[in-house]
């Protein structure tokens, strides 16, 4: 008779502990993030740097690194170098190729991507940049956002050693 109360206190913790399994499948958060950078290169494509301070998350975690420096400590500097260097930018073109997105779990998944980005000014002058782009992201409004960006240029190897 003494053994009816535990093995029911045991029953009612073993329900009050079961997880609820409310992971995704990877495959349609993989399909969700690609759609998201491809929205990203042709907007960037289409209508320039303009408007795409909306991929970029509002976490106060935000950070962009350039070429291993820390660039943008937060969205607003981010922003900030977009708005100061928008102005001068007559077009841009951007290209991406070996895309790989690695899902870490429903709320955390990181994208590498090489880049070929071609950039013309107002003044007639151009410039072309290749490298390579990963990304930690995140879910926020509905969409996947930049969380986390670190972007490499392609630098010429010293071949005389």
């Amino acid at each position: 008779m003494k053994q009816y109360p535990i093995i029911l206190l045991l029953f009612l913790l073993m329900l009050s502990c079961k997880e609820e399994n409310k992971s995704r499948p990877e495959a349609e958060i993989k399909k969700e993030i690609a759609g998201v950078f491809d929205a990203y290169v042709n907007q960037l494509n289409t209508q320039g740097l303009k408007g795409i301070d909306s991929y970029f998350s509002k976490d106060d975690r935000f950070y962009w690194v350039e070429d291993g420096l820390l660039q943008y400590p937060d969205r607003a500097a981010l922003l900030e170098g977009i708005e100061a260097f928008y102005p001068s930018v007559r077009s841009v073109h951007m290209t991406v190729s070996g895309i790989n997105i690695h899902v870490i779990d429903d709320n955390t998944a990181t994208l590498f991507s090489l880049y070929k980005q071609d950039f013309v000014l107002n003044t007639g002058y151009s410039f072309h940049l290749e490298g390579a782009f990963t990304i930690l992201l995140t879910p926020e409004d509905d969409s996947w956002k930049f969380l986390i960006g670190h972007s490499s240029v392609k630098k010429p190897r010293d071949t005389d050693q």
